[in-house]
């Protein structure tokens, strides 16, 4: 086990030592998840740091270089990447800053506005591109596919339990 993840492990095992009954494997695969999530998250944002970004805010600028014509509402993109919309209003107004992203009036609905990729956020995400698909290969170039394979069971399982 990680040495990261030992404290935690040793108080959930002290606090179901005192409370009877309580499920302690549960427990400490219940922490471990939410351990491992922010592991993971630190691994991916380290990288994008010197950018002035984290996981999300990359994310949203992919989300919008691979939708049609580099542009969605901010409605859209707040299902794409799984926040509110006061979030995404947020993120969209950060990488507006950085000119990576404008806001441009529908033709079609004055009362709708698109979060569309400028040029310069276009050759940004193909720049580093390819250090994100490398960060990927290394982060899961230890697990055999059948093991990718059997964890992406696992968590749509899990995912599936979460959402009904």
């Amino acid at each position: 086990m990680s040495d990261s993840f030992k404290p935690y492990e040793s108080a959930i095992t002290a606090i179901a030592s005192q409370i009877p009954g309580s499920p302690l494997r549960e427990a400490i695969l219940t922490r471990l998840f939410l351990h491992v999530s922010g592991e993971l998250s630190d691994f991916f944002d380290a990288r994008l740091k010197e950018y002035g970004l984290n996981y999300t805010t990359w994310t949203s600028l992919v989300v919008l270089y691979s939708s049609p014509q580099r542009r969605l509402l901010p409605s859209e993109l707040s299902v794409f990447i799984n926040t509110s919309r006061t979030h995404c209003t947020r993120i969209a107004d950060e990488l507006v800053d950085k000119r990576w992203v404008e806001r441009v009036a529908s033709e079609s609905d004055r009362r709708q506005t698109y979060l569309q990729l400028t040029a310069a956020g276009i050759a940004f995400v193909e720049q580093l591109q390819p250090q994100r698909r490398e960060q990927y290969r290394q982060l899961w170039s230890s697990f055999s596919l059948e093991e990718q394979n059997q964890l992406d069971a696992l968590l749509r399982k899990m995912l599936a339990l979460l959402e009904s």
